[in-house]
C-alpha cells in the first residue's frame, strides 16, 4: 500500500502516518474540553486565573528540557533539544527578556497586576499535574528510552502548548487589539510550537515540533515503537486534562 511522498521528497513512513492519526485523536479530545469549547464566554477574572495557574507549567519548561537532555543518548536529538532550550534565553548579554518574562508582560496586558502574578501559588491540582509531568519524564530517563523522552518533550513542551495557546487566542485576540499591543509570548508560541505531522517532519522544519519530530520518527522503528509512543502521549494528555479539569 502506498503512503505518498512528503514535502521534501521522502516517502512517508507507515508508522509515522499511524502515529499522527493516534495523536490527532488525542488532540481532538483535548480541544473538546469544556474550558476550550466555551472559552469565549469565560469572564476575565476566571480566564486570568487559568493563565496564572498555567504559568506554573510554563516555569517547568527549562527543567523538563534539561532533564530530558540528561536522559537522551542520541546526539542529534540532544542537539535539537539544546537549540530549542537556548531560544528561551535569546541573548547572552541579558538585554533581551526571556520567554517567561514575555509571559508576564502578556499577562499584564491582559489585565493581571504584577502583585497578582507574584502572589499566585499553584493549586493542589496544578501541583499534582506538575509532579506527575516530572514523574513521567523521570521514569523515561531511568529507562534510558530516547523514544519516550522525545515523545514527552515534543508533545508536552511543543504540540500541546501550541494547541492550548491557539485556543487561548480566541479569547485573547480582542484584548490585545483593544490595548493596541502585540503578544510577546502566547501568539508567537502558538506559531513556533505548532504541530508538524510526524509523517512530514524534517530536520529544517520551521517549527519546534517539526524539528523534534524528525528525530522522533527515526526512533519509531521497532516492534513496539508505535505502542510506546501512543501510550506516552496518552499519559501526557491525561495530566494536561487534569490541569483543566480544576476550572
Amino acid at each position: 500500500m502506498g503512503y505518498g511522498v512528503g514535502d521534501h521528497g521522502t516517502a512517508l513512513r507507515p508508522q509515522s502516518v499511524r502515529a499522527d492519526a493516534a495523536e490527532a485523536q488525542l488532540l481532538a479530545r483535548f480541544t473538546a474540553h469544556p474550558v476550550f469549547s466555551g472559552i469565549e464566554q469565560i469572564e476575565q477574572a476566571a480566564f486570568l486565573e487559568i493563565l496564572l495557574q498555567r504559568r506554573f507549567l510554563s516555569l517547568m519548561f527549562p527543567v523538563m528540557y534539561d532533564v530530558g537532555i540528561d536522559g537522551l543518548t542520541d546526539p542529534t536529538a540532544i542537539k535539537v533539544v539544546r537549540e530549542i532550550l537556548r531560544e528561551e534565553y535569546p541573548d547572552p548579554s541579558g538585554e533581551t527578556p526571556s520567554h517567561r518574562e514575555d509571559l508576564v508582560a502578556d499577562l499584564v496586558t491582559l489585565g493581571a497586576t504584577r502583585a497578582q502574578i507574584l502572589a499566585a501559588r499553584p493549586t493542589a491540582a496544578t501541583q499534582a499535574v506538575m509532579e506527575g509531568s516530572f514523574a513521567v519524564l523521570a521514569e523515561a530517563t531511568e529507562r534510558a528510552t530516547d523514544l519516550e523522552l522525545m515523545t514527552i518533550i515534543r508533545f508536552w513542551g511543543e504540540v500541546l502548548v501550541s494547541v492550548e495557546y491557539g485556543e487561548f487566542w480566541r479569547w485573547m485576540e480582542g484584548e490585545f487589539s483593544a490595548a493596541d499591543a502585540v503578544s510577546r509570548f502566547y501568539h508567537p508560541h502558538h506559531h513556533h510550537d505548532g504541530r508538524d505531522p510526524l509523517a512530514t517532519a524534517c530536520d529544517d522544519a520551521a517549527t519546534h515540533s517539526g524539528r523534534l519530530g524528525a528525530c522522533l520518527v527515526r526512533l519509531l522503528d521497532g516492534d513496539d515503537g508505535e505502542q510506546r509512543f501512543a501510550a506516552t502521549e496518552a499519559r501526557v494528555l491525561a495530566l494536561r486534562l487534569d490541569f483543566y479539569d480544576q476550572f
